[in-house]
Order: C-alpha cells, then structure tokens, then sequence
C-alpha cells in the first residue's frame, strides 16, 4: 500500500494517540493536584527538531503547550529547536524520548510520504531545571 494511500490512516491515529497522551497528562496532572505532597520534577530539555517547514513547528510547539504539564518556552525556527519545560522530567532523556515520539507522530501524519526523518545528532544534555 502507498504512502499516500495510508496519510488518512496515520492522521486517524495521530489524533487517537495524541487523545489519549491528552487524557493520560490531565489525569497524572489531577492526581498530582489532588494529594498531598509533590511528584513533580521538572525540567527543561533542548529540542533539535526534524520539523522542516514553519508549519510543522508551529503545529507541534502548540501540542507541546496545550499537553498539560509541558510548556514551549522557546522556539527557533532556522535550525528548529525548541526549549520545552516538562514538570515531570526526572529523566531528562526519556522526556526527550517522549517528545521525540510524539514528533515523530505528528510528521507521520502531516507528510504523504509518512517518513518523520532521523532524529537529530545534536539531542543531547538538559538545559536545566530541578533534580
């Protein structure tokens, strides 16, 4: 089966998979809320994208900022990057990781061709945040 022919299917399930990352972030979001203590850890990772035109950035900046618990701070468009803050980042390189997938999703679905490209060489180190 073409590329072409599966684009809709890959945007059906983007939006499933994003659905359910949305549901999966309000609920750990509440439960946090909700009880007391903390079991936030956050941080801000740096994020070389494989996004190439201004769409797909301005796209997955925005689903990055409305995914509760995540938040673009920054975003540069020539090489893309963003700066996300993430509250729960013990792990700097899995939040990476997951956002990374999620990008990967996002391209599947916005390019025919269905190919997200190769994650850039340069991911690496957090920028900062809380240990």
């Amino acid at each position: 089966m073409s590329s072409t022919a599966t684009w809709p299917i890959r945007i059906l399930r983007f939006f499933a998979l994003y659905l359910k990352d949305l549901v999966t972030s309000n609920v750990v979001l509440a439960r946090d809320i909700l009880t007391p203590g903390t079991a936030t850890a956050a941080g801000i990772v740096r994020l070389p994208l494989r996004c190439r035109t201004s769409l797909e950035v301005t796209v997955f900046a925005n689903l990055v900022s409305i995914t509760p618990g995540t938040l673009t701070l920054s975003v540069q468009q020539d090489p893309p990057v963003l700066h996300v803050h993430g509250m729960y980042a013990p792990d700097r390189e899995a939040f990476r990781s997951e956002l990374y997938e999620r990008e990967g999703r996002l391209l599947s679905a916005m390019r025919r061709s269905g190919d997200p490209g190769p994650v850039p060489d340069e991911a690496e180190g957090s920028v900062g945040g809380t240990p």
